[in-house]
This record gives C-alpha cells, sequence and structure tokens, in this order.
C-alpha cells in the first residue's frame, strides 16, 4: 500500500508545474536561440568559442560542459596534492552505518 501512496505522490509532483502555467502570454524576452556573437576583433580563443556558438549552439553547450568537468577535475587533482603536501589524509573516508 505503501508503494501505491508513492506512486500517487510522484504522479502529483509531476503535475505541480502545470499550475504554474499561466493563461496570458507573459512579458517579452529576448530570443537568445537566435542571437549571434560578434567575431570582429577576438583572440583566437574567444573567436572559437564565439564562432562555435553562432554555428551550433548545441556543440557549443557540449564543449562547454566538458571544459567545466576537466577544469573540475584538475582543481580537484590540485587541491588533492596540496592537502597531501601540508600532511592532511585525503584517502576515501570509510563510512560506517
Amino acid at each position: 500500500m505503501k508503494r501505491v501512496w508513492v506512486v500517487i505522490f510522484n504522479v502529483l509532483l509531476l503535475g505541480l508545474p502545470l499550475l504554474a502555467w499561466a493563461a496570458d502570454p507573459g512579458e517579452k524576452t529576448a530570443d537568445f536561440a537566435s542571437k549571434q556573437v560578434k567575431v570582429e576583433g577576438l583572440n583566437a580563443v574567444n573567436y572559437f568559442f564565439a564562432s562555435t556558438y553562432n554555428s551550433s549552439k548545441m556543440l557549443f553547450a557540449i564543449e562547454v560542459t566538458v571544459i567545466m568537468g576537466v577544469v573540475g577535475g584538475i582543481i580537484a587533482f590540485v587541491t588533492d596534492r596540496i592537502l597531501k603536501v601540508i600532511g592532511m589524509d585525503v584517502s576515501k573516508i570509510e563510512h560506517h552505518e
């Protein structure tokens, strides 16, 4: 019986965003899907990302996501090394329940 209530609760939660829909059109917002970035006068790296953004927003999103993951990994690795140098134990924490 508990599973039935969980399923009903989840269905209600999934339907909750329907209550937020407005009956009238809201404010006019900028159409970011058709926005273009000016590429004149940019250096090589900025030109690459601006032209990628202009040509394919999906490819740009994938590139940015991968770069963010790599930078996060580098920051974690460097932090790990610094903590080991100052003598802190950075091995995996054992969890006992």
